[in-house]
């Protein structure tokens, strides 16, 4: 049977008899146990995305107890802490934290733009921890923080350049890479140096137009560039995308196409030429860095 309106936290003593139409039988041993304490109702819990990325989780006290059991009102229990877990959606909450009981608020900065997380919440009374609130948030996805970064191999012939590229570190995606963007334009003027004397005028007028772009499927991670210049320096630029938009573009790599005399056409992807390489270092200029 269920015996219930005892008290919290008190001690009781317990025994059978089996009994017929005589009388009651011996007893059974006395069984001597004590309730639980009054544990704390869920607290109340909020959670929502702060600044990229980040979650912000804030927090109140639970409602007040009876000495009926959990979830009751009409008594007061002293809290005396807090304990938030946190992970991902379908997987163990590997994160722990405890607070005291007067905070109220934690931000959480261990997160992915795109997925799905986890927050449980429970407070914590002399009888241990009670009932667990829980909210589950998608992280919004931002756009990239960094940009793809282009190899250091490169094939360049007089009328094109191959070359490959790896996607921005994931601690840098803020969420799932969609497509890039390759923007590319003829530098103009280079010195035997590979610096452009000209640049952008006094009055802000680029004499070189905008680049030309690409956008390429985020399965790609190499493009070549045909139809170009033989023996022109060329600016070479790449910028990822998350749903939400593109991510900056990287700095400008200056390349230069092969003279005829010195390159064919068609010339085969296995033909890698480093930008170290001392043999062909005239076909290549070093990484220069400014905006289009």
């Amino acid at each position: 049977m269920m015996v219930g309106g005892l008290k919290p936290e008190m001690w009781y003593s317990v025994s059978v008899a089996a009994y017929t139409t005589k009388g009651d039988g011996t007893h059974s041993k006395v069984r001597v146990v004590q309730t639980p304490g009054i544990v704390p109702d869920a607290p109340s819990l909020s959670v929502r995305p702060g600044s990229e990325p980040s979650m912000v989780v804030r927090w109140g006290p639970p409602t007040g107890m009876s000495d009926s059991g959990p979830g009751a009102k009409g008594s007061e229990v002293q809290i005396q802490g807090f304990r938030l877990q946190f992970g991902l959606k379908n997987a163990t909450l590997d994160t722990t934290v405890e607070f005291s009981a007067r905070e109220r608020m934690y931000t959480l900065t261990d997160v992915i733009p795109g997925l799905t997380y986890v927050v449980t919440l429970s407070a914590k009374s002399r009888s241990g921890y009670g009932d667990e609130a829980r909210e589950e948030l998608e992280m919004p996805e931002y756009p990239p923080r960094s940009y793809p970064q282009i190899s250091e191999y490169i094939n360049a012939t007089c009328c094109s350049l191959q070359f490959s590229w790896l996607p921005p570190v994931p601690s840098e995606r803020n969420g799932v890479i969609t497509e890039y963007t390759i923007a590319y334009r003829e530098a103009g003027g280079l010195n035997p140096l590979g610096i452009d004397p000209l640049g952008i005028d006094p009055l802000g007028i680029d004499p070189l137009g905008p680049p030309r772009q690409i956008t390429l499927p985020a399965i790609e991670s190499s493009y070549t560039i045909l139809g170009l210049n033989h023996n022109t320096g060329y600016e070479v630029q790449m910028c990822a995308h998350t749903s939400v938009g593109p991510g900056p573009f990287s700095p400008p790599l200056l390349y230069r196409t092969l003279a005829f005399e010195t390159g064919r056409a068609g010339l085969g992807p296995g033909t890698g030429l480093q930008r170290n390489d001392p043999i062909h270092s005239k076909h290549w200029s070093r990484v220069r860095s400014f905006p289009f």
